[in-house]
């Protein structure tokens, strides 16, 4: 499934940086079953990380997940 991920609170340390507004994140059917929702947005969490190289402060999905 697709996750539109949105409202990203990016941590830069007061760095001025262009860090993109959405990021759109597929999580495999695998992922999908057997994981919860906690599960999943630690997954996306690492996923935003990992691809842009900044960590961030929260985030929102669509369709929505609730820890």
């Amino acid at each position: 499934m697709k996750y539109l991920v949105t409202n990203i609170k990016w941590d830069t340390d007061g760095e001025d940086v262009d860090l993109p507004t959405e990021i759109i994140v597929e999580l495999d059917a695998e992922t999908e079953e057997h994981r919860d929702n906690y599960e999943k947005i630690e997954l996306i969490s690492d996923y935003i990380t990992n691809e842009t190289g900044f960590c961030h402060k929260g985030f929102s999905t669509e369709p929505p997940l609730d820890e």
